[in-house]
C-alpha cells in the first residue's frame, strides 16, 4: 500500500462518513414528528414570562 493509495482511501472514507452525517441531520430536521419541538424552540425568544416553562 503506497502513501498515495492510503491517502485516497482515507479521503474517500471520510467523504462517505461526512455524507452519511449530513444525510442523517437532514432526515432528522425534515422529519414531521419534530415540527412541534422546532416551532416551540422558535417561539422561545418571543416569550417574556419564563421561557423555560413548557406549555
Amino acid at each position: 500500500m503506497t502513501y498515495e493509495y492510503a491517502q485516497a482511501l482515507s479521503q474517500l472514507v471520510a467523504s462517505g462518513l461526512f455524507l452519511c452525517v449530513i444525510a442523517g441531520v437532514a432526515i432528522y430536521v425534515f422529519r414531521p414528528s419534530n415540527k412541534a419541538s422546532f416551532e416551540r424552540a422558535a417561539r422561545l425568544p418571543l416569550e417574556t414570562v419564563n421561557p423555560q416553562q413548557k406549555r
